[in-house]
């Protein structure tokens, strides 16, 4: 059938959630309520988790004439939603873009399988895609497969002269790290850096699964964060 659906899993750990949505959040929405953000974050599990409050409030409240806004966040997010349920949500968030009633967007590191995952559903919201160089990138047309590498990361700033001089200067601050860390380490006997034990561990795991890793979603956006600022 064509109806709007969602993953199964997903949909019945909404039902358990909502009654709590309806005691303690809902009464904090409506046009007798002051202008506030509602923030729905999430990463893994709980960024899919996300996806389903974000479908719940678009289609609980009608955030056009609500003097709230609404703005939902996942990293590492698993797609939970058949074609149906998606477009339905785009056509909502179309509506409320132009408005600043409404911020949907998904990040993506790299190589991060589980953002890939199940199949036959697809995601909804913006994608912001996280380089394996660190580079943010937001809204780029990627497919769930694709993978930027260094080739398309130096046609891209072809493109976009802005996005040159942003990585230029991270390059060097990447540069001047790696100095300040091998005096502060030492090296190794074979002149290598010395890695600590949890670099150590990570460089085991298969990109597809590191790139999952909270903190490696974390690392390129706490840089951007600092960049603006300074």
């Amino acid at each position: 059938t064509n109806k709007p659906r969602v993953h199964t899993g997903f949909y019945n750990n909404i039902l358990q959630t909502i009654p709590t949505f309806e005691e303690f959040v809902n009464p904090l929405l409506g046009p007798d309520q002051p202008p506030r953000t509602l923030y729905v974050v999430g990463h893994s599990l709980g960024a899919g988790m996300s996806t389903m409050a974000t479908i719940y409030f678009l289609e609980k409240f009608d955030w056009k004439t609500l003097p709230q806004k609404y703005v939902n966040i996942s990293a590492g997010t698993p797609r939970s939603c058949k074609k149906a349920m998606a477009d339905r949500m785009e056509e909502k968030l179309a509506e409320l873009r132009p408005l600043d009633k409404a911020v949907v967007c998904r990040v993506v590191r790299d190589e991060d399988l589980v953002a890939k995952v199940p199949p036959r559903y697809v995601h909804i919201g913006k994608l912001v895609f996280l380089t394996e160089d660190g580079h943010v990138l937001v809204g780029p047309k990627l497919d769930d497969a694709h993978i930027i590498d260094e080739k398309e990361m130096k046609a891209l700033c072809k493109d976009y002269p802005q996005l040159a001089a942003v990585a230029a200067v991270e390059e060097a601050a990447k540069e001047a790290a790696k100095e300040e860390e091998v005096g502060q380490r030492g090296v190794g006997g074979d002149g290598k850096k010395e890695l600590t034990s949890y670099e150590k561990t990570m460089k085991k795991i298969p990109g597809f699964l590191r790139d999952h890793c909270p903190d490696y979603y974390l690392e390129p956006l706490v840089k951007l964060y600092g960049r603006d600022l300074e």
